[in-house]
């Protein structure tokens, strides 16, 4: 199978004001690996408001570098691994998280800070956007499908 390529990737998630920030971002930073060059990471937070008047900081990574994005890439589908629930969890609802060429997924961010790896539809996650370079003009939801579950099978 051709090498997958990666545009970029997304990692976000929001800090409310009953949360430690610092956790909120290890959590985030679980889904980096190691030696990351942090060179190649755009970091943004945004202060903002939630319903009640209460603060909220949004903190985003975007990893846009085509090597670094497949390296950030990697390292999330061996987390995923780590737990079979993940792959399984994955196939069931594939279709749903797939728009173009870019595929969704929802981590529990508690579980993230506590160095685990778990799929969730929840609200109090890391979201995490991988975006693929794919070169046919139709079809790319089916093609993200095919290259993530062949991924997940290695």
């Amino acid at each position: 199978m051709k090498n997958i390529e990666i545009n970029s990737v997304s990692i976000s998630s929001i800090s409310h004001a009953t949360e430690d920030e610092d956790k909120v971002l290890e959590a985030i930073a679980y889904f980096l690996p190691e030696n990351i060059d942090e060179e190649n990471l755009e970091v943004e937070t945004i202060n903002s408001e939630g319903c009640f008047g209460n603060p909220i900081f949004i903190h985003k990574i975007t990893i846009d570098k085509s090597k670094m994005a497949k390296k950030v890439f990697n390292h999330i589908m061996q987390l995923m691994k780590s737990n079979g629930k993940n792959i399984t969890k994955l196939k069931k609802d594939i279709d749903l998280r797939i728009e173009k060429s870019k595929i969704y997924l929802r981590f529990d961010k508690q579980r993230a800070y506590l160095k685990e790896c778990k799929l969730v539809d929840g609200d109090d996650i890391i979201r995490i956007i991988i975006n693929f370079k794919i070169y046919v003009p139709k079809n790319k939801e089916q093609k993200v499908k095919e290259l993530m579950l062949k991924e997940l099978e290695k």
